[in-house]
């Protein structure tokens, strides 16, 4: 039980720098933070793999949100080979199932200076929620 009083006593900011994969933050501004952790068995996305996920996405800038499948079925795709934006390759792969993680995208790894579909604006910075559902 003492041993259990020592590691109370640490205070939580201590707690959550010693768990630095809770926010990654990368050079290009593309961020992401881990919401949910899944199964610690869970399977893991890996670069080629199909992954099956829920998301919700918003403008930053607003909070509007543009996209969504939640409610509906998941959306699939294979990680990694450029069929969804990049800050999706980058942001989904390691995720285990169950896991949720929020990524913040800048343009660059989003969809740039053209924007997309009316939907969203030229330059935008997006925010998905992102849950992995499977991996195939």
């Amino acid at each position: 039980a003492s041993g259990q009083k020592v590691v109370s006593t640490v205070p939580a900011e201590k707690q959550e720098k010693d768990k630095p994969s809770q926010v990654r933050t990368y050079g290009n501004g593309l961020v992401i933070e881990e919401i949910a952790m899944g199964k610690p068995n869970g399977k893991r996305a890996s670069k080629g793999s199909q992954v099956s996920v829920r998301y919700i996405g918003k403008l930053q800038k607003s909070g509007k949100i543009f996209d969504s499948n939640v409610g509906g079925r998941p959306f699939k795709f294979r990680l990694g080979v450029g069929q969804v934006i990049p800050g999706w390759d980058v942001g989904v792969e390691g995720m285990r199932v169950g896991d949720k993680r929020r990524l913040t995208i800048p343009p660059k790894m989003g969809y740039g200076a053209k924007g997309a579909g009316g939907q969203i604006p030229p330059n935008a910075w997006l925010v998905f929620d992102v849950e992995l559902i499977n991996v195939n």
